[in-house]
């Protein structure tokens, strides 16, 4: 029994090694800064102090000022789509998809990515233990840094160009739209007055650099000679 158990392992783990997936074109320096992106926010939920800063009571204001039941609906909709049925919705779908493409390696980075982003989040809120604004359009529980929400967009926006769009130059049009539906979940987070500004913003950098590390970790543990015929079929793709 404990052999067949260990064959199975063994099995799995090769299936996830020769995946030959290439979700970066250079993975050790993508690790590199996912890694020090997760730090930088660790220490700045380290440091920042529980009264906002300068910049998020201006924001704030801001966003006072340019209240509409438009706008409103809109950050709703976003606010529905990182949280509950919506988010899960949504990461069930994308885990089927690599589930039915046997995209083991990619399935392994998304899972990690999307596991990883609410309990680093959750572990920093207990750290940080600041207050949400005191205006807050929506009922909404616990600390305040990071934003939840904006890690969880900045964390599957970037999943989804590595794992759909192929390195290059490609992937430049994604990496805009990425950074748009990101910047939409940072936008409605304090519009709806739940957060400040240098919340969201340290959300979707922590999103951003656990997707890195997750994505660039999983491509690292596939052989060379499979990553280098990933490369190589990308390339000809992109001069075809």
């Amino acid at each position: 029994m404990s052999d067949l158990l260990r064959s199975a392992r063994t099995s799995v783990w090769e299936r996830l090694r020769l995946s030959g997936e290439q979700f970066v074109r250079r993975p050790r320096p993508a690790l590199s800064s996912g890694v020090l992106l997760i730090a930088l926010v660790v220490l700045v939920g380290l440091v920042i102090p529980s009264q906002p800063l300068a910049i998020d009571r201006t924001w704030s204001e801001w966003m006072s000022d340019m209240q509409s039941s438009t706008l409103q609906h809109l950050a709703l909709i976003f606010n529905y789509l990182g949280r509950g049925l919506g988010r899960a919705l949504t990461l069930a779908a994308l885990g089927l998809v690599l589930i039915i493409a046997r995209r083991c390696a990619a399935l392994l980075a998304f899972a990690a990515t999307e596991s990883l982003t609410p309990l680093t989040s959750n572990l920093l809120k207990h750290l940080a233990d600041r207050p949400r604004p005191p205006d807050a359009m929506l009922h909404a529980n616990g600390s305040s840094f990071p934003s939840g929400h904006a890690a969880y967009a900045g964390a599957t926006a970037i999943a989804l160009v590595l794992l759909f769009a192929s390195p290059g130059r490609s992937r430049r049009g994604w990496w805009l739209v990425a950074a748009a539906a990101a910047a939409g979940m940072c936008w409605s987070r304090t519009y709806l007055q739940v957060h400040w500004l240098s919340d969201v913003i340290a959300g979707a950098l922590l999103g951003i650099g656990i997707t890195l590390a997750s994505f660039s970790s999983a491509q690292l543990l596939t052989p060379a000679d499979r990553r280098r015929r990933a490369s190589h079929a990308a390339g000809a793709a992109e001069l075809e």
